[in-house]
């Protein structure tokens, strides 16, 4: 009979997928820790493709393929931090608001970083002391605000493209953007950060229901 061979490697074929997604995840993160060590160690713009793929034991096509831009190497988590706050807004229940979904998700964002912390305020200072970084951030920045100004257009209950919504989405940047930079100056704990948070959320939460007072 043929079952016995047929059954077998079906389940191998089953279990094929995570074992693959485990292991490209694992080279995935030995090339962006290779490039944090380099690039804090050297520079960003001192830093090769090559010394990367050396550090990490793998080749630079491998670099390339999972990061086919070198600034990407500086944002390993950024494109799912981005696609996790637009999947986490989208799908608020009714009648929680922006800044509401926008607190619930930075607070799992926190727990999720766990022991990163120095990781993070590595990467913020290679960010930070480099334009062409700040630059490419930008673009992660505007793709928040874009998804940000959709929620609070909504709970404004007006269209996606009216003023108020945008302007509303601008300044909770400007004020997350000044708040990160004071929590990783003071190196504060994740509780305190979020202490914080909740202050500047009551700020930008009242901004915007007062946009919802009109005539």
């Amino acid at each position: 009979m043929q079952f016995g061979h047929t059954l077998e490697p079906m389940a191998i074929d089953t279990d094929a997928p995570g074992l693959r997604e485990r292991k490209r995840r694992r080279t995935r993160d030995a090339i962006a820790g290779a490039a944090l060590e380099l690039f804090g160690r050297q520079g960003f713009h001192q830093t090769t493709i090559p010394q990367i793929a050396a550090a990490a034991d793998v080749s630079p096509r491998t670099v390339s393929g999972y990061f086919p831009h070198k600034e990407e190497l500086a944002f390993p988590d950024s494109e799912a931090a981005i696609e996790s706050l637009k999947r986490r807004l989208a799908m608020r229940p009714a009648g929680e608001t922006t800044a509401a979904a926008l607190r619930s998700w930075i607070e799992s964002w926190l727990a999720e970083q766990g022991e990163r912390q120095e990781e993070l305020r590595t990467r913020r200072r290679i960010i930070q002391d480099d334009e062409d970084l700040l630059a490419y951030e930008r673009r992660f920045m505007l793709r928040a605000q874009e998804a940000l100004a959709e929620a609070i257009a909504d709970d404004l209950g007006v269209a996606r493209g009216e003023l108020e919504p945008r302007m509303a989405a601008a300044a909770t940047l400007t004020v997350f953007e000044v708040l990160d930079q004071v929590v990783q100056r003071a190196g504060l704990s994740d509780a305190d950060a979020l202490a914080v948070v909740d202050r500047a959320l009551l700020f930008i939460d009242a901004g915007i229901r007062a946009l919802g007072v009109r005539e």
